[in-house]
């Protein structure tokens, strides 16, 4: 039976999850997981979609989340001894087994153990009932709701801290505009600037001076702006929701934003420039501010 794309992406989900439960990812752990990554035939946005837990240590919180997504997902006898054996490779890659390791690997034992055989065959028929086979067009509204749900799904994943702004988020419950336009705003700066392959510059100041917004406000745009995963989003679509959701100056200031980040090197290269251009056109931006955003940034 062909490996699920739900169970493969579950397991590197669990790997990774368990590399870190020590409080470091060695090399050897990274090199298993991105060999795993080869096998499995992960496309480039689900590898920049994996870069964050590359880089940020997984949460015990997320460590449980992970490990019971992957429980659910297995959906046969085979898929768990292959999850079992990875994982057992990888508490043995850097030839050492510490607690937090083998207490993760305990618990995953358990789970599938109490979800049995019978668990694995509802797991297989909710696959099956979840399956759509006939596409539906959808309209561009719906296109730019699925877009919305999924950056506030990723924010939640991310088991973010929650603040007085973000406290609803973390509970559950829906975006507010505010939300809704700040995170758009975030994740088109992220997707812009990921087109240059170039590192994200300190973002902080820049947000802060560029966009008027308050700490809370701030933060929350970087979190969006710096997650990896927002380098593979569809970018006219991030430009649509801050049309629709963000206020002029908002908007106008996303040129400004990118402008203070290009030119924190001390020089605004033409590439930048072009690349800048971009996305102010999509955002209807006039000749007269870009350039005016431009001089305010690049040295002359």
């Amino acid at each position: 039976m062909p490996r699920s794309n739900d169970f493969s992406i579950a397991l590197l989900k669990v790997l990774v999850a368990m590399g870190w439960a020590d409080g470091e990812l060695s090399a050897p752990e990274r090199e298993l997981i991105r060999a795993c990554m080869d096998a499995f035939y992960l496309n480039e946005q689900q590898r920049n979609y994996f870069q964050y837990y590359f880089d940020n240590p997984t949460t015990p919180q997320q460590a449980e989340l992970f490990s019971r997504a992957l429980v659910e997902s297995v959906t046969s006898g085979a898929e768990r001894q292959e999850a079992l054996d990875r994982l057992q490779q990888l508490v043995q890659a850097d030839r050492r087994v510490e607690e937090p390791e083998r207490l993760l690997l305990e618990r995953l034992h358990v789970l599938f153990d109490d979800t049995g055989d019978l668990g694995l065959l509802l797991n297989r028929l909710r696959g099956f009932f979840a399956v759509r086979p006939f596409g539906v067009r959808r309209s561009s509204d719906a296109l730019l709701a699925e877009l919305e749900a999924e950056l506030f799904w990723l924010w939640r994943e991310r088991d973010y801290q929650p603040t007085t702004l973000s406290a609803n988020l973390k509970e559950g419950k829906p975006a507010t505009a505010r939300q809704r336009t700040l995170a758009f705003v975030g994740a088109l700066a992220g997707c812009t600037w990921a087109e240059l392959r170039e590192p994200v510059p300190p973002t902080t100041g820049c947000i802060r001076e560029t966009l008027k917004l308050k700490e809370e406000e701030a933060r929350f745009v970087e979190q969006f702006l710096l997650d990896p995963y927002v380098r593979s989003l569809d970018r006219s679509r991030l430009v649509r929701g801050v049309e629709d959701f963000a206020e002029r100056e908002l908007a106008e200031g996303l040129v400004d934003l990118l402008f203070c980040l290009a030119a924190s090197d001390g020089t605004v290269s033409d590439e930048e420039t072009e690349t800048i251009r971009g996305m102010a056109l999509g955002l209807k931006v006039t000749h007269r501010v870009f350039i005016a955003s431009k001089l305010r940034y690049a040295k002359s």
